[in-house]
């Protein structure tokens, strides 16, 4: 993270009763400049997040999202980076038409993982689905981008092309 901060001062807030108030502030820049609990702390936790996890995808698989979210927003906030936390609290959202929390766990997702498309195209769905043709068009453009020649990426690179042309068509 940097800086002059202590990982040591930031588990003393989080462990002590009564912090100091430098550390409350380190605490709190650590967190700011991306920090996770998941750098914090030092058990190894993977496994109980992995089970937290496949709950949660078993959760989607009945479309119980209101639940699957939760779990996710809870993973997010143990480990805010991973790239399929955030994917798959975006879908939950999307799923019940929450489109601007959505639209906001996609972007993490992006920030995250810059060569994966499907982030920008789920956004763009998102967009569109609350009449917003301007960002979706963005969304849109980045997709292309992202997919650029990367053979696997082809057919999600045509279907933002297709998008694309259809709503410079709609103008």
């Amino acid at each position: 993270m940097g800086g002059n901060f202590q990982y040591d001062s930031a588990e003393n807030v989080l462990m002590k009763k009564d912090p100091t108030l430098q550390q409350a502030h380190d605490t709190m820049r650590f967190f700011r400049r991306g920090g996770s609990l998941r750098m914090l702390l030092d058990d190894d936790v993977t496994q109980p997040l992995n089970t937290l996890y496949r709950y949660a995808m078993q959760l989607m698989e009945v479309k119980e999202f209101a639940g699957a979210a939760r779990l996710f927003q809870l993973l997010t906030i143990y480990d805010a980076w991973s790239f399929d936390y955030w994917f798959r609290l975006g879908e939950c959202c999307q799923a019940q038409k929450h489109w601007g929390e959505a639209i906001y766990a996609y972007g993490r997702a992006a920030q995250i993982k810059i060569d994966a498309p499907q982030a920008p195209w789920a956004a763009a769905e998102c967009y569109l689905a609350c009449d917003n043709v301007y960002y979706a068009i963005k969304a849109l453009k980045a997709v292309v981008r992202i997919c650029g020649e990367v053979s696997e990426h082809q057919i999600l690179r045509q279907r933002a092309e297709k998008m694309l042309q259809q709503l410079s068509d709609r103008s």
